[in-house]
């Protein structure tokens, strides 16, 4: 099987769309020839948790272990989603096992578990991946939610919860008490779990699972304490501090993600060289994260950012740029699901123009539909039938920088056709 042919075959697995629950999932590695099982650092977020698991990835590679990483969801090469090392699964490796999975897969079709997801058939694949790679950590990060996402199946060495925001309120509930209590189902009995600067209505039943679980708790602003150096970022944890920290990835609440990170190593038993660890923050990167381009002269920003809260990090961040006040054009789209008010308000303090385009995935909203929703935001804002349209628009407009955000799968378009 070719890799094009690999993934033809799993596109068979997209239309299931998502299913949370782990009887299946549990059923269908215990299939699988999985042979060793790797300490994982188990992320979840609603915010962030794609660059604490990166980071998490740099470190643990630096400190000498054999590393994998799961993110979710890729931007730019399926690939991405399973890693070894800081590389992407070689496509002729992904190839080869999913030409070993799917008879493992079709045993479940007919069976009272039914058949498996696009997602939870590419997690076994990474289980798999990293038991023949012989793992010794995996940084984890969840697809949605937590409780029952399908990476839920694994004893961590320690579990991150990173932020708890409204999002997927269809699915995970409409408070954030109730998000918080989704997030917190990957803490599990004993284990460490770090968590970040979460508001107190989510941090309540977050400290009450962990004390149920006695499981000891890793508190952003208590156990875990940042600083400002003159010369970077300190980081002090129950186990050691580390000065002279600056993050590979940019954006106004890296240093936050990097203390977790760190933290989350340290809660896992895993650092070894603390004079290594500002080296694997520094080298950490995560693409479509505040992601700098330019391109056949023009300047772009492309950031995943599909929420509130991520909306207002964006635009606390690119006041931060040096460059700032730039002239900054939206090219933008959004999928069903999403409070599109919520997420673009914070973006009209900084952008006058905007342009709304659709997204090559089935539950992408309607440029028009929703340029009519929030497009009085902005003093200009235009809906087009095509991105390439949109992009034309986008660079017409003499901006000094392309914002592109609102979803990955826009990111991921935009990003390929700037070669990245």
């Amino acid at each position: 099987m070719t890799y094009d042919e690999a993934v033809a075959a799993l596109s068979r697995y997209g239309g299931r769309g998502w299913r949370l629950g782990l009887d299946r999932m549990q059923e269908f590695v215990r299939r699988l020839p999985i042979e060793h099982w790797p300490d994982f650092v188990h992320v979840t977020g609603t915010n962030g948790k794609g660059s604490v698991t990166a980071i998490v990835q740099s470190v643990l590679v630096e400190q000498g272990w054999t590393t994998g990483a799961y993110f979710s969801p890729y931007v730019y090469d399926l690939c991405e989603r399973v890693q070894l090392g800081r590389g992407l699964i070689p496509r002729e490796d992904f190839a080869r096992l999913v030409a070993e999975i799917i008879p493992v897969a079709e045993t479940l079709e007919d069976e009272p578990w039914g058949g498996l997801t696009e997602f939870e058939f590419k997690t076994g694949l990474g289980f798999l991946f990293w038991s023949r790679s012989s793992c010794d950590a995996v940084a984890l990060e969840v697809g949605l939610g937590g409780r029952l996402d399908a990476t839920n199946i694994v004893d961590p060495a320690s579990s991150v919860i990173v932020s708890v925001g409204l999002d997927h309120t269809e699915i995970l509930g409409d408070t954030l008490d109730k998000i918080a209590v989704e997030k917190a189902g990957i803490v599990k009995p004993g284990r460490p779990v770090v968590v970040g600067d979460l508001p107190p209505i989510a941090m309540g039943p977050v400290a009450r699972i962990a004390a149920e679980l006695e499981s000891p708790l890793w508190r952003y602003g208590h156990e875990v304490v940042l600083t400002r150096g003159l010369d970077g970022w300190g980081v002090s944890t129950p186990g050691g501090s580390y000065e002279r920290l600056v993050p590979g990835i940019a954006g106004k609440w890296q240093p936050h993600n990097m203390a977790l990170a760190i933290a989350a190593c340290e809660a896992a038993g895993r650092i070894k060289q603390r004079s290594k660890v500002r080296l694997g923050v520094g080298k950490a990167s995560l693409p479509g994260r505040f992601q700098r381009v330019s391109h056949q002269g023009h300047d772009y920003l492309l950031d995943g950012a599909h929420n509130e809260d991520a909306a207002q990090a964006l635009v606390d961040s690119l006041r931060e740029l040096p460059e700032w006040p730039v002239k900054t054009v939206l090219l933008t789209g959004m999928l069903s699901g999403h409070a599109a008010s919520g997420f673009y308000e914070p973006l009209a303090t900084l952008v006058d123009e905007a342009h709304f385009v659709p997204i090559d995935f089935h539950r992408s909203r309607d440029p028009l539909e929703l340029e009519r929703e929030v497009g009085w935001l902005f003093e200009r804002s235009l809906a087009h039938k095509s991105l390439e349209e949109g992009l034309e628009a986008a660079l017409s407009a003499g901006a000094g920088l392309v914002l592109v955000t609102g979803s990955y799968y826009l990111v991921g378009e935009v990003g390929r056709k700037l070669g990245l």
